[in-house]
């Protein structure tokens, strides 16, 4: 009997034990999880995103990608669309079902190329050369620029009337004048004879002053954003041509906080830290292909496209004073510094060299 109790008593520990293994919660390893986000070999577009956003945000060429998935120029992609990030995986060039193709507001909501009716080659052998004048837009400034001449033209014409018209009026309603009488010359007067001035006495030297002590060095103030720099500009009349070689810009001033390789979750560039409102200006001639916020870490970001090797990035923007597919010229204040999805006001600055990142020190100008 004793036997039996014993075992009855061990039979319920070990179904007890199996029990309470049962119930123990799992802990799951998050970083496998967010390694296999980080690999994945696809990407769904969302609201905001452009074809430049997201080749940035996985270091590749976006010339590249667009290869990959048979994306002409002007790149037009749509929240939904599935894009394959490397050769041999299938991709989605249309949106998924339900979703709308929304049409593209002025903010940039959605990506696409600059010039719609721009045609490209997507082959190994040419490059995709997209960026072709707009000819309806230079067409258009022409006509507004000869017809706003010749509205000059003709108010200049009419004062002119306006002004001969008065002027003959003026002349036939004054009255008739008589011949002038002749004075008689007065008769000449001899000179006066005027006595010679006294030397006058001469002045006492007056006691030197002591000079003012010289007001204590200071330390220059950090340049800050002025209206007229931050206003908007008209850049519709320009063209871009992109350049054979960028002559670098600092693009604003202040202290390098973080190099190139540096810790923090952005480590593809360098940190200059400043003031809330500094301006930020390009570092070299450009066309904007993307002004927005929707790349996860750079909070308000442009990117600025100087020729078919180099794009740069200004992120961490307080506000924004480009939009897509404007033309800017280098020194230009593009943005103002701020803290926008960062731990402090800074500008984070990268160069990328056919979408690899590069150490903006080696081309930015010592000082």
């Amino acid at each position: 009997m004793r036997k039996v109790f014993i075992m009855s008593v061990l039979a319920l520990a070990v179904s007890g034990c199996a029990n309470q293994q049962q119930n123990t919660p799992q802990v799951q390893d998050l970083s496998e999880a967010r390694r296999a986000v980080a690999d994945s070999p696809q990407y769904t577009v969302k609201a905001g995103d452009t074809l430049y956003g997201i080749a940035w945000q996985h270091s590749l060429d976006y010339r590249q990608l667009a290869q990959i998935n048979n994306i002409e120029a002007p790149y037009q992609i749509h929240p939904g669309q599935t894009i394959a990030l490397r050769d041999g995986v299938l991709a989605s060039n249309t949106p998924s079902a339900g979703s709308s193709v929304p049409e593209r507001p002025a903010s940039g909501a959605v990506a696409t190329g600059l010039n719609p009716q721009a045609t490209s080659v997507a082959s190994n052998d040419q490059q995709l050369d997209w960026l072709l004048p707009d000819e309806s837009a230079i067409e258009r400034n022409q006509r507004l620029t000869a017809e706003r001449a010749q509205r000059a033209e003709q108010a200049s014409v009419e004062a002119a009337q306006q002004v001969a018209e008065s002027v003959s009026v003026a002349s036939v309603d004054a009255p008739s004048s008589e011949t002038p009488e002749v004075s008689e010359p007065e008769p000449t007067r001899e000179p006066e004879t005027k006595p010679e001035p006294k030397p006058e006495p001469t002045p006492k030297p007056e006691p030197t002053p002591a000079p003012e002590p010289e007001p204590a060095a200071t330390t220059p103030p950090v340049e800050s954003a002025k209206p007229s720099q931050t206003a908007r500009v008209d850049r519709s009349s320009r063209t871009f041509t992109p350049v054979d070689n960028v002559n670098w810009l600092w693009p604003t001033a202040g202290q390098v906080a973080g190099e190139f390789g540096q810790g923090g979750s952005i480590t593809a560039g360098i940190d200059i830290e400043g003031q809330k409102g500094q301006p930020v200006k390009a570092a070299g001639p450009g066309i904007v292909v993307y002004a927005g916020s929707g790349v996860r870490g750079y909070g308000n970001l442009i990117l600025l496209k100087h020729n078919d090797q180099y794009l740069s990035a200004y992120a961490h923007n307080d506000s924004l004073s480009v939009k897509e597919n404007d033309v800017v010229e280098a020194g230009e204040v593009i943005a103002t510094m701020g803290d926008s999805d960062a731990d402090s006001v800074k500008l984070h600055f990268e160069v990328r060299r056919d979408g690899q990142p590069q150490n903006p020190l080696d081309y930015l100008p010592s000082r």
